[in-house]
């Protein structure tokens, strides 16, 4: 891996903010967010920072956090920047065209759904706040060690590399050298390119949540003419329904959200339909060809938009950030 000058290194990319900018007309690139401090998770009582807002530029990002070899002497630095690029791209687009072909009833969406879930699962597996959560989510991972040399210099690189920012990172964050090192080695271990046709060890986890014949992948995508959904400083919240194999919500934009939900048929279509559509839904789910990913769209429900901003402060490390600064939907 090259070395590069990036020392301000986002963990929520700033096209995500920008989503959610309190200026998204803006024609000088200068996008601001409203930050709001946790005051109470109790209460989900939060507290606006600045009524002016914060710079994308400087908001959710922390000098040198996936830095692993700074030599010192110039500018240059080696990062995982590099291997983050490639899930960022589309995020914009991909939101934007999942948002109107769900408005226009297009089922062309797996791309999209696919995509904008691997870039937001990777804003969680590359969240500082979710360190210890992320190291426990993927045990063992961070041991294994590439056979190709060049990767295996790489990553030994992670180890022994120069990072005079490690010891106030880790102070910062509460964890010990050797997690943050665990951490770094395991985000390159899932990112790494083999350089072969087949995926890396990341896309072969989302293609087999994706493709498990035993659950059943669903989105469901809530979307709002008025209101705004709030966006969490660890990038992602747990819904915490009963039963299912895994649930996470994310941001989509300042307008919309999505509930990615792994689970058994019956789990997700409980309570949703009479017994008897739901029996013949689980039959034609049982002899399904292929695995399939159910997508729905529902707009202006206010009761989960509701649910979802008081999960995100519940569940968020110390801040939540969103398009507008009042009249925040809670309850």
């Amino acid at each position: 891996m090259r070395g590069n000058a990036t020392r301000n290194q986002h963990f929520l990319p700033r096209v995500e903010q920008k989503l959610n900018a309190l200026n998204p007309g803006s024609t000088s690139g200068k996008f601001r967010i409203y930050s709001f401090r946790l005051v109470d998770r109790q209460t989900y009582e939060i507290a606006l920072e600045n009524p002016r807002g914060h710079s994308i530029d400087a908001t959710l990002s922390m000098l040198d956090l996936f830095s692993f070899d700074v030599p010192g002497g110039s500018r240059l630095r080696v990062n995982l920047e590099e291997l983050f690029h490639k899930y960022e791209v589309n995020v914009e687009s991909h939101t934007r065209g999942l948002l109107a072909k769900l408005a226009v009833r297009d089922a062309d969406i797996k791309a999209e759904i696919i995509d904008l879930f691997a870039a937001k699962l990777l804003n969680f597996i590359r969240n500082p706040f979710c360190i210890e959560k992320v190291l426990n989510s993927f045990p063992g991972v961070a041991s294994y060690e590439p056979t190709d040399p060049e990767l295996l210099a790489t990553y030994r690189k992670i180890v022994t590399g120069r990072k005079p920012h490690q010891a106030y990172l880790c102070a910062q964050l509460g964890i010990s050298d050797q997690t943050y090192v665990e951490w770094l080695r395991l985000l390159f271990i899932l990112l790494m390119h083999t350089g072969s046709d087949r995926p890396n060890l990341f896309e072969g986890l989302i293609k087999g949540l994706m493709e498990n014949r035993t659950t059943q992948a669903a989105a469901f995508v809530w979307a709002y003419d008025d209101d705004h959904c709030l966006l969490s400083d660890r990038g992602f919240s747990q819904p915490i329904p009963d039963g299912v194999h895994m649930a996470m919500s994310f941001n989509l934009c300042s307008t919309a959200f999505v509930d990615y939900i792994f689970a058994d048929a019956a789990t997700l279509v409980q309570g949703r339909a009479s017994p008897d559509f739901v029996a013949n839904a689980l039959d034609a789910w049982k002899q399904r060809p292929q695995a399939t990913i159910n997508v729905t769209m529902t707009r202006n429900n206010r009761d989960m938009l509701a649910r979802y901003n008081r999960r995100v402060i519940e569940q968020c490390y110390e801040r939540v950030y969103c398009s507008a600064k009042t009249g925040l939907v809670l309850a």
